[in-house]
């Protein structure tokens, strides 16, 4: 709109009094409303790559893949412990032979060893001893009483003679007639009265006492003597007889 003239120059003019100089700045005012939003600008530029994130869980297993190729063999182990015995095979024809050549050996070792056993049983049988079936009595010709007996023929492998039986009974006493001695038996009544045992402690299954034996005189005897009748006589334990052992 057009401003009169008189107007603008109204204005611009100052009254009688004189102009003042202008006052400072005032304060800022405060912030005024937000405006209403703008139209979306345009697409920017692509931002700088992020950090990377934390590793996420694993996934569900895929399936199988086809197998790999064999590797190159590793060390050699330790030898493992022994096994079960197993079941016994069959001998080869190599072992058989290897068997039999053994077996070969071992019995004539054996028919070697009978042989020297049977000849050295007849040179002992012809000095100083019988033998009856399996068992074989030897004297040594020395008298000792009847402890003393037991401990030589025990040393020897043997015991003090005890006759079982009538031909065992003989066999003895042949070797008395030999030696015109009396000899000790081994069998005793030393645990019971009239008990009369073998040395092993079982009881007496065979006898042949002289007329009125045994009849313990004077109470002290409890061993029991063969003279060359045969006969049997109980006899004290500490007197000296012929020791014949049985084998």
């Amino acid at each position: 709109m057009d401003v009169p003239k008189s107007n603008l120059e109204s204005t611009n003019s100052c009254p009688v009094i004189a102009c003042g100089t202008p006052g400072s700045n005032g304060l800022p005012g405060r912030d005024g409303r937000d405006g209403i939003g703008g139209a979306k600008g345009e697409k920017g530029e692509p931002g700088l790559q992020g950090l990377r994130g934390l590793q996420g869980p694993p996934g569900k297993a895929g399936p199988q893949g086809n197998p790999g190729s064999r590797g190159a063999s590793g060390q050699k182990g330790d030898f493992g412990p022994p096994g079960q015995k197993g079941e016994k095979g069959d001998i080869s024809g190599l072992e058989l032979d290897l068997l039999k050549r053994q077996m070969s050996a071992v019995n004539l070792q054996l028919n070697l060893l009978r042989d020297a056993s049977t000849k050295l049983k007849k040179a002992i049988l012809l000095q100083n001893g019988r033998s009856v079936g399996e068992k074989l009595f030897v004297t040594h010709h020395r008298e000792l009483n009847y402890e003393a007996a037991k401990v030589i023929c025990a040393n020897a492998g043997g015991s003090i003679a005890s006759p079982r039986n009538a031909a065992e009974n003989n066999a003895i006493k042949e070797i008395i007639v030999q030696t015109e001695k009396v000899a000790f038996l081994g069998i005793n009544d030393l645990r019971t009265e009239g008990d009369f045992r073998y040395p092993s402690g079982e009881e007496i299954g065979y006898s042949n006492w002289a007329s009125k034996e045994p009849n313990n005189e004077k109470g002290i005897e409890d061993c029991v003597e063969m003279p060359s009748s045969g006969k049997w006589n109980d006899r004290s334990c500490g007197d000296k007889r012929l020791v014949i052992c049985e084998f």
